[in-house]
């Protein structure tokens, strides 16, 4: 491995920590999933990078080859590892837009591991095979990126439709970066059948996929730009206080929110007001209700989203954010 290969593994392995890390700080101080699915997908794709520093080290030092039984286990770890990171992208996916059935949440990672394990068993070891293995990975997450599309032309939620559009740029971007990774691939395995190319000094290994770092790096940058929001929010300007960024987060969750638990438009102002820690007799001299009417419109709250209390409420409100 070349030392620009070599730092550059390090920066992916230490993106990949710091992303994983800061998005499970994220899931500790908000319970939003989407950080967990993200500290799940950048921890294993972290370990899936670490093992080309042990491929390294077993052929220059140990001088193990990468065949017969060491072949097998790495490509065994590289479907594990590939279905902690995409599995992981999926759930997110589906809690994002709300898809609770069981069998669409396991199916896509059965299938994924399937023929992985088909290919790595079933046929005869040439280069042909080690592309579809390898593109195993980049068919999950083009199906990740359509079901978001068909979801989103199936959508009847305006609210829902929106979110959606506001991140067509970052998904189009991913699936060009996927349709880059297949055809880095084609180059090695197809094209040329070389292990290795070499570029001047670089000496770049069909073993791993640039475009596919450099996806997770910019997936990452996201990640810990909107964990760094949601930190912001949490701990410089808590829910418990009033701050011009807590007020746009409540205005742009609260239509979505409200549809989920068909609120109306009064009990929306009434749990606007419970997220920034009114009780309900300040709750009644701001809205000018009677103490008696704002009891009322926090019973039906508490009864339409099924949770015990108020700080149930609010929780569940800062996940569905």
């Amino acid at each position: 491995m070349g030392l620009v290969l070599f730092y550059w593994t390090l920066l992916v392995m230490l993106f990949s920590m710091v992303a994983s890390a800061t998005c499970l700080s994220s899931y500790l101080v908000s319970h939003k999933k989407t950080y967990l699915y993200l500290f799940v997908a950048f921890l294993m794709y972290f370990l899936d990078v670490s093992f080309v520093f042990q491929d390294e080290y077993a052929l220059h030092i140990l001088y193990i080859e990468f065949n017969g039984a060491y072949a097998v286990i790495r490509s065994l770890i590289l479907i594990i590892t590939g279905l902690g990171v995409l599995e992981s992208f999926w759930l997110m996916v589906c809690d994002y837009l709300r898809i609770t059935n069981k069998k669409l949440l396991v199916i896509p990672g059965v299938v994924f591991v399937a023929a992985s394990l088909l290919l790595l068993f079933g046929f005869p070891d040439t280069s042909d095979k080690w592309f579809c293995f390898y593109t195993t990975r980049a068919l999950f997450a083009l199906w990740i990126i359509g079901f978001g599309a068909f979801a989103y032309f199936n959508e009847s939620s305006e609210v829902l439709r929106n979110r959606l559009w506001r991140r067509k740029w970052i998904v189009i971007g991913i699936a060009i970066m996927v349709f880059g990774i297949v055809f880095e691939d084609a180059i090695f395995f197809l094209v040329l059948k070389t292990d290795t190319i070499r570029l001047g000094p670089l000496v770049l290994s069909s073993e791993r996929n640039y475009v596919e770092n450099y996806l997770m790096l910019c997936i990452g940058f996201i990640a810990i730009r909107d964990s760094y929001k949601t930190l912001s929010l949490r701990f410089e300007m808590p829910p418990s206080g009033t701050s011009v960024l807590q007020e746009q987060e409540i205005v742009e969750v609260m239509p979505r929110y409200a549809k989920l638990y068909q609120l109306s438009s009064r009990e929306c102002e009434v749990l606007h007001e419970i997220l920034l820690g009114k009780d309900n007799q300040n709750i009644a001299s701001q809205k000018q209700l009677a103490l008696s009417t704002v009891k009322v419109h926090v019973h039906n709250i508490l009864q339409k989203t099924g949770k015990a209390n108020r700080q149930e409420v609010i929780q569940d409100f800062w996940r569905t954010s």
